[in-house]
């Protein structure tokens, strides 16, 4: 999917933490479809976000804990806003803080 051109606006903390199922250690935690990315919204501290992806990974599965250095703090933009018919997509390949409409995340991959 191509950048939209204007930029759509960056997701607020509220659009994109309404798509979260989960609060752990107080850090809304979204998951993708694949289960191989689990993001927040903002730079949370990494030893929290690795504790907080830890503890729903113990609740939802059987994964070895997440350890702080696999956790990424990158920038996003929004591909389609929260108004689409699947809710908002995102992208963070490419993005810098220096993006127009970039927004920061924290991520971890499995």
């Amino acid at each position: 999917m191509e950048h939209p051109n204007p930029p759509l606006p960056p997701l607020t903390a509220e659009e994109f933490n309404d798509g979260a199922g989960y609060t752990y250690r107080g850090v809304p935690i979204i998951e993708n479809e694949g289960g191989d990315w689990v993001f927040a919204y903002g730079h949370v501290d990494h030893e929290t976000f690795a504790d907080a992806v830890s503890d729903y990974d113990a609740e939802a599965t059987l994964c070895d804990p997440t350890d702080p250095d696999q956790v990424e703090h990158l920038h996003a933009i929004t591909l389609v806003g929260p108004d689409g018919p699947d809710g908002w997509f995102i992208t963070w390949s490419g993005i810098t803080a220096e993006t127009p409409g970039a927004f920061p995340i924290t991520a971890v991959t499995r």
